[in-house]
């Protein structure tokens, strides 16, 4: 009965009209300006944290921690490890307890540890703190991926969920000129104190974002998630006849998924025919994590005997820029083409782009461009696979089918993050 109830939210959902710009409402517009900010917050500090090791006068420099030696490459590994754990975790909350509270645990646990970066004394405790960080980090994005697809129609699902992940872009930009613009005036230390203020946000996700209504619905509070579906048709011009409208209802003690261990439901994800999917998918994820993260955290010091892209804010500015039109375009062609042609070819541009990056001759044109189609492509890539990934899994384990990629992606990020300073300074 509980896939029934799931089957007739999606059914109204998948009802809505889908006027406005790029076929997305109003309505859905401010969904992703509630869930894209915290997402944006994330990307700022994964990047700010590393930048400002880099920057004069950053911890770096403070601490005495050369970026090119082992702490350096430990440090920058730490948010990534403390996502490993914090995805996995995160995951299996937000199918059990709801996408919304776990969503703004992650985003507090996210924002104390980086406060809590601005008081270390030293490499061990800003390495702990880095870790703590990265737990938060690892659950919410994933969690708020999940929250935000179950609540869209399927028409624009893709293109939302696109639209979603390009926050990380604007988290990028503001995390440059904060570690190499505002930290010619202020501490680093006053850096990560003003990273952490947007825990605040989650009073907004407390008040302003409902819960899924798909999930709500799988656990047999049917009620509540027709209310919010009911809001949401309203916000659309819809008016719904409750009597075409009214589903089964599955107390939550009798769905079996309720009923599971936790271990049954991590089992689920190698059963049948998901088990193929979950390789693919962990396998992709790994990989494009290793790339991504490896070239753009530390990509100031690539090549920087050549030509040092970082003495410029602008020209870093320039780089990172490039990655919105590559998460608007792979929004645009996302439902097009579908989920997987788009990651194919924007992989393929990523390949093509990272190799054209390290081999043309160093110059400052030359740099520039070949690092913004890296930009174009690989961030393009991501958004396509955040969209593709949810719709491998049933609401049920799809918290856990959304986290746990991300979770193993994370060795890759911890593989690229630690060797490459290691590599430039041997």
């Amino acid at each position: 009965m509980a896939a029934s109830n799931v089957h007739e939210i999606t059914r109204r959902l998948d009802a809505l009209p889908t006027p406005g710009l790029l076929s997305i409402s109003g309505h859905y517009w401010g969904l992703l300006a509630k869930t894209g900010f915290g997402w944006a917050m994330d990307s700022m500090d994964t990047f700010v944290f590393i930048y400002l090791g880099l920057a004069p006068g950053g911890w770096g420099t403070d601490l005495g921690i050369s970026p090119t030696s082992q702490e350096a490459g430990l440090l920058g590994s730490a948010a990534f490890a403390g996502s490993l754990f914090g995805s996995f975790l995160f995951g299996q909350l937000a199918d059990l307890y709801g996408r919304k509270p776990m969503f703004m645990v992650t985003l507090l646990v996210f924002m104390a540890g980086t406060l809590l970066c601005g008081v270390s004394d030293g490499f061990a405790t800003l390495l702990v703190f880095r870790f703590l960080a990265g737990f938060g980090l690892g659950g919410e994005l994933p969690v708020a991926s999940a929250l935000v697809q179950e609540m869209v129609p399927t028409s624009v699902r893709g293109r939302i969920i696109v639209i979603l992940e390009s926050f990380w872009a604007v988290g990028c930009m503001i995390a440059v000129l904060l570690s190499f613009e505002l930290v010619k005036y202020v501490s680093w230390r006053v850096i990560f104190y003003i990273s952490s203020i947007p825990a605040l946000y989650a009073i907004v996700i407390r008040l302003y974002v409902p819960e899924s209504p798909k999930w709500l619905a799988s656990v047999g509070r049917m009620d509540e998630a027709e209310a919010i579906v009911g809001r949401i048709e309203a916000a659309h011009g819809v008016v719904a006849n409750k009597d075409d409208t009214k589903a089964d209802v599955a107390a939550p003690e009798q769905s079996i998924w309720t009923n599971l261990t936790q271990w049954e439901r991590v089992g689920m994800l190698f059963q049948g025919e998901f088990l193929s999917r979950t390789i693919v998918l962990w396998t992709v994820w790994t990989g494009i994590s290793f790339s991504y993260f490896s070239i753009f955290i530390w990509l100031p010091l690539l090549r920087a005997s050549e030509y040092n892209i970082n003495q410029s804010t602008w020209e870093m500015l320039f780089i990172v820029f490039w990655q919105l039109p590559g998460y608007f375009s792979a929004a645009y062609i996302v439902e097009i083409f579908g989920r997987k042609l788009t990651l194919f070819v924007f992989l393929i541009g990523s390949f093509a782009s990272a190799l054209a990056f390290g081999y043309v001759e160093a110059s400052q044109w030359n740099l520039l461009i070949t690092a913004s189609f890296m930009s174009w492509f690989m961030l393009g890539a991501w958004g396509a696979l955040y969209a593709y990934t949810p719709e491998n899994y049933p609401t049920n384990i799809r918290g856990m089918g959304c986290a746990y990629p991300g979770g193993v992606s994370r060795v890759g990020a911890i593989a690229g993050s630690y060797i490459v300073p290691i590599m430039l300074g041997a």
